[in-house]
C-alpha cells in the first residue's frame, strides 16, 4: 500500500481543456485589437497574476477590458468572452469520479472567481470533490509552497499521504518540493497506469 489517502486535480489543462493562443485570437477578434496587445495587458502586466491571487475584482477586471481595450460589451458579454472557452476532458473527469469513490478528492488549481462561477455552473466535477484549495480564495499561486501547504491543511493531510496531478513540469515540481506526491498529466491513458502504480485506483 502507498499510504496516499488523499489526491489532488488541476482543473485547467488536466479536468478542462484549452489553448491560450486560441482564447487570444478569441479576446483580440471581440476587441479587434492585436494578440500582442491583449497577451501583455494579461501577462506582462500582471493581470492573470493579479486575478488569480484575488487581488482584482472581475468588475475591476472588466472595467479594466473596457478601459484598456476598449471593449465595448455589457458585464455579460464580457463573462461569455472570459470564460467560454472549456472544453471537458471526460477521460480525466472519469478518473476523478473513480478516484473520489475510493478517497477524498479536492482541486487544486490557479484560477479567478469568474471562472470558477462558470466551471461550478457548466461542469458536474465540483460537486463530487470534497473541497477546492483555489489561489483567489487563498492569495497564493502555484507552484509556490504556501498554496500546496494551504490545500494539506484544508485536507488533514501530511504530504507523504497525498497525490496531485496537474498538466504543467513547475507545478508538479513545487508539489514535490513539499514532499507531495506528484504526477504531470500527460492524457487520461497514462495517468490512469501512473494511479494504478501508487494503488490509488
Amino acid at each position: 500500500m502507498s499510504g496516499i489517502r488523499v489526491a489532488f486535480f488541476d482543473i485547467g489543462n488536466v479536468l478542462l481543456r484549452f489553448e491560450v493562443q486560441a482564447v487570444l485570437r478569441t479576446i483580440s477578434a471581440a476587441v479587434r485589437r492585436h494578440p500582442l496587445r491583449v497577451g501583455r495587458l494579461l501577462w506582462t502586466g500582471g493581470l492573470v497574476d493579479r486575478i488569480e491571487r484575488g487581488n482584482l475584482s472581475s468588475r475591476a477586471l472588466f472595467r479594466t477590458f473596457r478601459k484598456e481595450l476598449e471593449f465595448e460589451g455589457d458585464f455579460a458579454a464580457f463573462r461569455k468572452l472570459w470564460c467560454d472557452h472549456f472544453t471537458l476532458d471526460r477521460g480525466a473527469a472519469g478518473l476523478l469520479q473513480r478516484v473520489c469513490a475510493r478517497m477524498p478528492v479536492y482541486l487544486l488549481s490557479n484560477t479567478n472567481r469568474l471562472h470558477y462561477q462558470f466551471i461550478e455552473e457548466n461542469y458536474r466535477f465540483p460537486e463530487l470533490v470534497a473541497g477546492a484549495a483555489l489561489s483567489y480564495r487563498l492569495g497564493l499561486r502555484k507552484p509556490e509552497a504556501g498554496i500546496y501547504q494551504a490545500a494539506l491543511v484544508m485536507a488533514q493531510a501530511k504530504p507523504k499521504e497525498a497525490v496531485f496531478i496537474d498538466d504543467l513540469a513547475e507545478n508538479v515540481r513545487g508539489a514535490r518540493r513539499v514532499g507531495m506526491n506528484a504526477l504531470r498529466y500527460r492524457g487520461a491513458a497514462r495517468l490512469e497506469k501512473d494511479l494504478e502504480g501508487l494503488g490509488v485506483l
